[in-house]
């Protein structure tokens, strides 16, 4: 039954990446119809599965902490401040220019629907993902493997999906790079939300790196 419940996690995560990479670089359908996708492939589906397969988890990990709002607030703040420090000291190592109007073109966004998209990938978005790579890969998985591997396989995961959907538009030399940060940000999302018994410490971390990369975004449309 352990090893059922394991191979479930792991097949749905794997299944909802590899549909949405699928969604994102082969279809591309318009972004309200990739948004509805994305809400049945990291949401609907993986909490059915959960719920129907009985897979245990961390108790709480919906629970807010109301003590705890001001520190997340703080903690994001510091997030987006490093993520456009990161920005400033190497935009003249790096083409961000080319390759952000490469993802404009990709993501089909413009001055005119750049607002309500940004506002979506910041918040709708980044919980999505923290539901599957967090909740499900995660925490789901880390009750019935040591932690080791838990923290392996959602950060691996969270790192390949999202090297799948832009690895294109990135040279080889950011492509790495990204992987590795991605990696390394996956484990920091899983450390925190461990510590905290929930998913809104990552949420929170993820939420404003993602407004970060989306006012970088907008300095160049």
């Amino acid at each position: 039954m352990k090893n059922k419940k394991i191979a479930v996690i792991v097949a749905v995560v794997a299944i909802s990446c590899v549909v949405m990479a699928a969604v994102e670089t082969v279809i591309e359908p318009t972004y309200i119809v990739k948004s509805v996708i994305k809400i049945f492939t990291f949401l609907l589906l993986p909490r059915s599965v959960i719920k129907i397969c009985k897979i245990g988890s961390f108790s709480g990990s919906f629970r807010p902490n109301v003590k705890n709002i001001v520190g997340l607030l703080v903690l994001g703040i510091v997030i987006y401040l490093i993520v456009m420090a990161s920005y400033f000291l190497t935009r003249n190592i790096f083409d961000y220019s080319s390759l952000i109007a490469s993802l404009s073109e990709d993501q089909k966004v413009d001055g005119r629907s750049f607002i309500p998209v940004a506002l979506y990938i910041s918040v709708c978005n980044s919980f999505l993902e923290e539901y599957l790579f967090r909740y499900a890969a995660f925490i789901g998985l880390s009750s019935y493997l040591s932690r080791k591997a838990a923290y392996m396989f959602s950060s691996v995961m969270f790192a390949l999906y999202h090297v799948a959907m832009v690895g294109s538009s990135f040279p080889w030399q950011m492509m790495c790079l990204s992987l590795l940060g991605l990696w390394v940000g996956g484990m920091v999302f899983d450390f925190v939300d461990e510590k905290s018994g929930n998913i809104y410490p990552s949420w929170a971390v993820h939420m404003f790196a993602d407004l970060a990369l989306m006012t970088i975004w907008y300095m160049h449309i």
